[in-house]
């Protein structure tokens, strides 16, 4: 299998780095790449420097590597999307008919797009681990685009015959730099790395809140294996299948790194961004992909902070 994935971030490189391991051929794309970040996660994975909104260069791409399978995960998020959100949700929109478009045109058999939990309805607070069929509210510029894109690439996959899925994930942690504006990846990031540097590590309850924190890892075995199997259904959601506290994240911290100084804000300085209150159900995900989660929230960190203590992961 041969797949381009859009975006040389948190999850595109962590997709690309599992890609090389199973035995498939992987092309990270991105209009920007840090190359010492890339070399740290995904090693010696090839990168196309260009724009997703760029028709001919991502033609170009598909035919010079044959390629048969899309991942898309390049994506104008949280802080960075809402400074500029008119130019925000143009990149994304605009990407994602690029890429659906070169797609068709060059005979692309599969197409995954990343996309978020962040797009179910919060406000009717569910009471139960939510499904892919629960109800969608688009309350922001960021998650507008992501419902636009899937019904936009929704609609034409199936008009161009494409195998498709959407990926909807829970909240990302792990060794990303933090580009697209992700507020609690990043947070976690900074969090872990304070401790390891002896420094007090204070934690924005409205930040890392109550949540369904899933580490990259896991997320590029869910992304591998949507690749691999076959699709039987539209929508796949990928996450840890377990609620974490605030204080689960400060404990997770504080085992990861013995003797670090975790302490939890009074109050939030931000937000209440959002309670997640409920989980994402894997229950799809586990009988048609065989995805299951290898690591909890306080083995993640742990993984993590080890990364770091070796210098593996450049800052965020």
């Amino acid at each position: 299998m041969k797949v381009l994935v859009t975006g040389a971030g948190l999850v595109g490189c962590n997709v690309a780095r599992l890609l090389r391991e199973r035995g498939h051929e992987a092309i990270l794309y991105d209009r920007a790449p840090d190359q010492a970040y890339i070399d740290s996660v995904a090693k010696s994975v090839p990168v196309v420097t260009a724009d997703v909104q760029e028709l001919s260069a991502l033609i170009e791409t598909l035919q010079a590597h044959d390629v048969d399978t899309i991942v898309h995960s390049a994506y104008q998020i949280g802080g960075s999307l809402r400074a500029r959100p008119y130019a925000g949700v143009r990149a994304n929109v605009d990407g994602c008919l690029a890429l659906v478009e070169a797609a068709r045109l060059c005979k692309v058999r599969r197409f995954l797009f990343t996309s978020s939990f962040g797009i179910y309805d919060w406000n009717r607070l569910p009471r139960a681990p939510l499904t892919e069929d629960f109800p969608l509210a688009g309350d922001n510029p960021y998650i507008a685009s992501k419902i636009a894109c899937e019904k936009l690439l929704e609609s034409l996959a199936k008009s161009y015959g494409l195998e498709f899925a959407i990926l909807r994930l829970a909240q990302v942690y792990g060794r990303g730099h933090y580009l697209g504006g992700d507020f609690a990846g990043g947070a976690v990031h900074e969090a872990i790395a304070l401790a390891l540097s002896g420094n007090p590590a204070r934690i924005d309850p409205g930040v890392l809140t109550v949540n369904d924190y899933v580490y990259a890892k896991d997320v590029g075995q869910g992304v591998v294996r949507a690749c691999e199997k076959p699709l039987n259904h539209l929508i796949y959601n990928i996450g840890s299948g377990v609620l974490a506290s605030t204080q689960d994240v400060a404990a997770a911290i504080q085992k990861a790194v013995p003797g670090a100084k975790v302490e939890i804000l009074a109050r939030p300085l931000i937000g209440p961004i959002w309670r997640h209150e409920q989980m994402l159900d894997l229950d799809r995900s586990r009988k048609e992909l065989g995805y299951r989660p290898r690591f909890d929230l306080a083995d993640g960190v742990a993984d993590f902070a080890a990364e770091l203590a070796a210098g593996r992961v450049p800052p965020p």
